[in-house]
C-alpha cells in the first residue's frame, strides 16, 4: 500500500498555505506598507543575489520603496510562503515555479497580473497560467527536462546520443561498469528528482493521470484505465530496466544527480535545465566540454516537462508597489546579468531574448552555443504539467505532483520490487481518495 506520510489538506492542489494553517483564508493580513515590498525568491545563486541587490537599490532611488529579500531555497520556499500567509503577513512577491504558484491561485491568494504582462511586452500562450480568466503568473524564465551525457565515453563505445528507448537502454548497458562507472542515473526515491523523471517519461509515452470529461466539464483520473494504464506500466518497467544500470539511487535528489555525474561515476544523467553543466564546469572542468545535452528519448510523443518560473503577486499585500517593482525589474538593464547568473539554466521566457546578442554575450554561452541551439530546437515541445491533460488548466495536479507520488512509484518499483500494475492502481486510488476529500 502507498505510505501516505503527509497530511492531506483541503485545496485542489494541496495548497502549501493550507498545509501550514487551514485558517489562513479567514485571517486578516497586516496593513500593507506602500513603501515596502517583501520579495521571496527561490533562486539563491550568489550572482543572482548580487543582481537583485543592484536592481533593488535602483528601485528604491526611483520610487522610495524598499525591497526586502528572502532566499529560503528550492526545498523550503513553499513552506516559508505558507508561514508568512498564515501569520497574516503575506509577501508581496514570490519568484518560483508557476506549478507551485498555482496552489496559491486556487486558494485565491494571487492577484490578476495581466496588466504587468502587457506592460512588460507580453508572453507566449503556452507560458501563461490562467485561473478564473486571469493571468496569475508573470513568466521570466523556463527550464526543460532533458538528459546530459559524456560524449567522449559514448564515442569510445561507438555510441551516438540515444534517440529511442532501446538506444538509451543499450547505451546504459554498454557503459555500465559498477562501482567505477554506471551507465545512467535513475533516481528512485520520494523526491522531486524522481518525480520529474517519471512525469517526463510518462509524457514521452503519452501517459496522462487525468482526462477531461466534456459532459461534466471536469477532469477525472484516468491513469489506471485502458491504454493509460498499459503505457504507465510500460514506462515503469522500462525505468526499472534502466535502473539496473544506475546507482541504487534510493535517496537521490537534485544534488546527487549532479555530484554523481561530475565525480565521473555516471556516463549520463538528467536534469531540469543546465545547472548540471554549470556545476560540472565549476567542479570538474576537464569533462565539461564532453558534457552534452540530449533529448530524453520519445516512445510516443516529443513532449517535454516544462518548468516555468516567474513573479507572483499576493493578495492582501502592497500590490501596487509589487507591480511597480516587477515592471521595473523586467525593464532594468541588469536583467540580462540575472539571466547570466547561471548561464543556459535561467533561460529567458522570450525566444526573441534567447536569440538576442545581449543574452548571448556571455563567455559560457559563447563557448556552449551547442546547448543554446539544442534549447532552441526543443522550444515548442515544452508542456506545463497543468496543461498536459487538456486545454483547460488542471487544478488537481498537485494531488500527485506536490506529494512526489511519481517518486514513490519509482521507489516502489525499483527499490521495493512492487509490480507496476499494482503501483499504478494504488497511485490512481490515492488521487481519487484525495479528490473525494476535496469535495
Amino acid at each position: 500500500m502507498f505510505i501516505g506520510r503527509r497530511t492531506f489538506v483541503k485545496g485542489a492542489a494541496v495548497s502549501a498555505a493550507a498545509a501550514v494553517a487551514p485558517q489562513v483564508l479567514v485571517r486578516t493580513a497586516r496593513g500593507a506598507d506602500k513603501n515596502k515590498v517583501l520579495f521571496v525568491s527561490e533562486e539563491s545563486n550568489p550572482k543572482a543575489i548580487a543582481v537583485y541587490d543592484r536592481i533593488n537599490a535602483d528601485f528604491k532611488k526611483e520610487t522610495g520603496i524598499e525591497v526586502t529579500m528572502e532566499y529560503p531555497g528550492f526545498a523550503n520556499i513553499a513552506k516559508r510562503v505558507a508561514t508568512l500567509i498564515a501569520a497574516g503577513t503575506p509577501p508581496e512577491i514570490v519568484w518560483y515555479g508557476a506549478g507551485q504558484a498555482m496552489n496559491l491561485a486556487i486558494e485565491n491568494q494571487l492577484v490578476d497580473v495581466g496588466d504587468v504582462i502587457k506592460a512588460t511586452g507580453g508572453t507566449a500562450e503556452n507560458l501563461r497560467m490562467i485561473y478564473k480568466g486571469a493571468d496569475r503568473s508573470i513568466p521570466t524564465s523556463q527550464q526543460f527536462t532533458y538528459g546530459w551525457y559524456r560524449k567522449d565515453l559514448y564515442a569510445a563505445k561507438k555510441l551516438d546520443a540515444p534517440k529511442t528507448w532501446d538506444d538509451y537502454l543499450k547505451a546504459a548497458k554498454a557503459l555500465n561498469d559498477p562501482p567505477n562507472m554506471y551507465g545512467c542515473i535513475i533516481p528512485s526515491a520520494e523526491t522531486g528528482a524522481s518525480t520529474l523523471l517519471l512525469e517526463t517519461m510518462f509524457m514521452k509515452n503519452d501517459v496522462h493521470w487525468f482526462e477531461w470529461n466534456a459532459g461534466k466539464k471536469e477532469y477525472e483520473v484516468s491513469l489506471d484505465r485502458g491504454n493509460q494504464k498499459k503505457r504507465a506500466v510500460e514506462t515503469l518497467d522500462y525505468l526499472n530496466e534502466l535502473h539496473k544500470n544506475s546507482p541504487e539511487a534510493s535517496t537521490y535528489n537534485w544534488s546527487e544527480l549532479m555530484s554523481t555525474y561530475f565525480t565521473e561515476k555516471a556516463a549520463s544523467s538528467y536534469y531540469v535545465g543546465s545547472r548540471l553543466l554549470d556545476q560540472t564546469i565549476a567542479n570538474n572542468p576537464k569533462i565539461a566540454d564532453a558534457t552534452v545535452p540530449f533529448e530524453l528519448p520519445k516512445k510516443v510523443t516529443d513532449a517535454y516537462y516544462l518548468s516555468i518560473q516567474g513573479f507572483h503577486i499576493l493578495e492582501k499585500s502592497n500590490v501596487e508597489g509589487a507591480k511597480k517593482y516587477v515592471t521595473f525589474f523586467m525593464k532594468h538593464p541588469d536583467v540580462i546579468s540575472w539571466y547570466h547568473a547561471v548561464p543556459l539554466h535561467i533561460i529567458p521566457a522570450s525566444r526573441e531574448m534567447l536569440h538576442s546578442g545581449k543574452y548571448q554575450d556571455n563567455p559560457v554561452i559563447q563557448k556552449r552555443m551547442d546547448v543554446l541551439k539544442f534549447l532552441d530546437s526543443i522550444w515548442t515541445k515544452g508542456v506545463p504539467l497543468y496543461y498536459w491533460d487538456g486545454k483547460e488548466l488542471n487544478p488537481y495536479i498537485g494531488l500527485y505532483h506536490n506529494e512526489n507520488l511519481a517518486g514513490w512509484m519509482l521507489a516502489m518499483r525499483n527499490i521495493k520490487g512492487m509490480k507496476s500494475d499494482a503501483i499504478v492502481d494504488e497511485a490512481a486510488a490515492q488521487v481519487r481518495k484525495k479528490m473525494r476529500r476535496v469535495g
